[in-house]
């Protein structure tokens, strides 16, 4: 394959990617994290993301983000899996804390619900990765107080936030 089909196949793997989101914070994080030498295996993937993301002062509402939870289908497992997102010191397999440095990690962070991208996993094989439910920041659970509870917030549509 000549230079030019290699770009020729390379832009449109772009192309067919989704756009992905990141707070600037969350960039400069992540950006950090994977320095600025060449990197493989999922550092490699994230570098690549970093390089194609929208930094946005607000992440759109519903899109996967450092330290938020999402819920996640890969196409492999019937019901989904639910999981935050976090700096790899912070990860904890157990607790559902997976680092930005894993293959799911770096695939999903920056996509908005529904939207789905073919990603590797640590095998070489793909599979395709969709967030279904990004959580809330806060959560809408009313707190208790004087014996009796108040309404949880009304969330505004998608559109008007």
């Amino acid at each position: 394959m000549t230079a030019a089909e290699t770009l020729s196949t390379r832009a449109t793997a772009l192309a067919d990617l989704p756009e992905i989101f990141l707070t600037a914070a969350e960039h400069d994080q992540l950006s950090r994290l994977v320095g600025d030498h060449e990197a493989t295996g999922a550092a490699g993937l994230l570098q690549q993301e970093l390089d194609r993301a929208t930094v946005v002062e607000t992440r759109p509402a519903h899109a996967v983000g450092l330290d938020r939870w999402v819920h996640y289908s890969d196409g492999r497992a019937g019901d989904p899996r639910r999981v935050k997102i976090v700096l790899p010191q912070e990860a904890d397999i157990d607790a559902g804390l997976i680092s930005a440095l894993s293959y799911v990690g770096a695939g999903l962070i920056g996509l908005r619900e529904g939207e789905s991208i073919l990603w590797p996993d640590p095998s070489g094989a793909v599979r395709k990765l969709t967030p279904v439910l990004v959580e809330d920041p806060e959560p809408l659970v009313p707190v208790e107080s004087a014996g009796h509870q108040s309404l949880p917030p009304i969330r505004a549509p998608m559109a008007s936030r």
